[in-house]
């Protein structure tokens, strides 16, 4: 064999190495398109609609207060069903400590014979009140207009307010029969004006 042929096959040979060297390293892998996780599927659409028709609201909207500092004041929590069966009714509530004191709540006449149960209560120093009440009956559904319970304090004419408000916050719950949602649909709460202190 001459050099000429020699040379010519290790050139050759030199190129092909080369040639698969640089067809290595440029192959990308073949890739399966991935699926889509079901847990990270975002959905879209309108946001999950009120279910109930039942509105929550305090009376008398204003309350005023007595002009003597110890004498006690009401407000009643009201419910209008519209139509929804209630089961239940869990209220939160809150309100200003230092300008309404001794506050007190105790169960309406919504519900014939209803039942308190044992959660929260009044919490004087945060200014806080969780009360649920259910029917006795635990079949009885109600539907209507009527108290749910009264609230009784004495507003503190030396804290230096005029006013304050007392509010049914969204956390309150009503329950209806076949439903697992709150079909509370609004609340709304009152203003308590308080007489200026005698100088």
């Amino acid at each position: 064999m001459s050099k000429k042929t020699l040379a010519l096959i290790l050139v050759l040979l030199g190129l092909t190495i080369v040639l698969v060297v640089i067809a290595v390293m440029t192959r990308t892998p073949k890739t399966t398109p991935a699926m889509p996780d079901s847990t990270t599927v975002e959905t879209t659409g309108t946001p999950t609609p009120i279910v109930g028709n039942t509105v929550l609201s305090m009376t008398p909207n204003p309350v005023t207060a007595a002009q003597t500092g110890s004498a006690a004041a009401t407000a009643e929590v009201l419910i209008n069903t519209n139509g929804d069966l209630v089961t239940a009714v869990q209220l939160e509530i809150a309100y200003d400590p230092k300008v309404l004191t001794n506050m007190r709540i105790s169960p309406g006449s919504f519900f014939s014979t209803p039942n308190v149960l044992p959660v929260g209560g009044v919490n004087a120093s945060t200014g806080r009140i969780t009360f649920m009440l259910v029917p006795s009956n635990i079949r009885e559904a109600k539907t209507g207009e009527g108290t749910v319970a009264t609230l009784t304090f004495t507003p503190n004419s030396s804290s230096g307010a005029t006013s304050t408000e007392i509010t049914i916050l969204e956390k309150s719950l009503v329950s209806a029969r076949g439903l697992t949602q709150s079909v509370l649909k609004s609340s709304s709460g009152t203003t308590v004006t308080l007489p200026t202190s005698a100088q």
